[in-house]
């Protein structure tokens, strides 16, 4: 069984998509537009990539083939996304695990993303809020006094933003194509939609009132310097026990990449070999644990997810 596997995507129409991912990645969908393109998620009956070699889906893979991936969590752990909203996002949050495992029988969301297209340009987003009591964010949210709810945040094009459980953020548009990578989940608490009415979009107040970090946590964007490593030029996005392992690697001619755990690698740019197969881009490979080194060939740019088991405590998704 252990061999390299390509996964098929899960596209995903929205109010606010578009057409730039169908015609970036040369996409064939009878979808009018793609919000997200989900490289990797595995939600039975809802969101689950298939393995193109063996026909499974990606949830049933992992709950069959624990051995590929190495790690304890009773549930497939991570997700990864690309998502452009060319008209605005709703405001929203995503819970944590207690409270989602709680009201919603699922992981909670811990989730960054970073521009796929790097520039000087600098963004000044909504992202988190401001207010010192629940009260306080109640009443701007039912005023509607964003200009007071909300903090700021300065993200230049390329930079990496972490987004906890319990941060609101939204907003956006203008059709800027975005990585995102994240615990396996999709659970999101809408609580401001631009007065769309759409009925498959509900708004959640209770569920937002009751996540909402207050006050709000300390948030900041990185940067990272690449790190030459093997041929391969690597960018540091994230990486926490429990939670993801965020990657980007650039080859241009020849490299290798190395890591004890399970990895996904999707295409973004370009196209090479990855150990015995080949990617273009577009195509998400899976690479299981204890792999060993993987040579890499080609001119490619590679986002990569993992996943680290905490170390010194399980938490409930780990237990049976």
């Amino acid at each position: 069984m252990k061999a390299i596997y390509h996964m098929e995507p899960v596209l995903e129409s929205f109010i606010w998509g578009g057409r730039k991912i169908i015609d970036k990645f040369h996409l064939k969908t009878d979808l009018e537009n793609v919000g997200i393109m989900y490289h990797v998620i595995a939600i039975p009956g809802k969101l689950d990539c298939r393995i193109k070699e063996t026909g499974e889906c990606l949830s049933d893979f992992y709950q069959r083939h624990r051995e590929l991936f190495g790690c304890r969590s009773r549930y497939f752990p991570v997700r990864m996304t690309t998502s452009c909203g060319e008209d605005k996002m709703s405001y929203h949050l995503h819970p944590g695990d207690d409270y989602a495992f709680a009201h919603e029988g699922t992981r909670g969301k811990m989730t960054g993303s970073v521009a796929m297209e790097e520039s000087d340009r600098v963004n000044e987003i909504l992202f988190g809020n401001k207010a010192q009591t629940l009260d306080e964010f109640k009443q701007m949210v039912e005023a509607e006094n964003w200009e007071d709810l909300f903090g700021t945040i300065h993200q230049k094009e390329g930079d990496f933003l972490h987004t906890p459980a319990g941060v609101i953020h939204g907003g956006g548009g203008g059709g800027k194509m975005t990585m995102t990578f994240s615990t396996n989940s999709d659970i999101t608490y809408r609580f401001y939609d631009y007065g769309r009415n759409d009925p498959s979009r509900h708004l959640h107040l209770k569920q937002v009132y009751d996540c909402v970090n207050i006050p709000e946590v300390p948030l900041a964007t990185i940067h990272p310097k690449p790190i030459e490593r093997d041929g391969i030029r690597i960018y540091d996005f994230y990486d926490k026990e429990g939670e993801y392992t965020a990657q980007r690697l650039d080859i241009h001619g020849e490299g290798s990449y190395e890591r004890k755990e399970f990895y996904f690698l999707f295409c973004s740019e370009g196209g090479g070999i990855a150990g015995n197969t080949t990617i273009d881009s577009g195509e998400t490979v899976f690479v299981p644990a204890q792999w060993g080194r993987l040579s890499l060939e080609g001119n490619m740019r590679l986002y990569l997810i993992s996943y680290r088991d905490k170390c010194q405590e399980r938490t409930k998704d780990d237990r049976d």
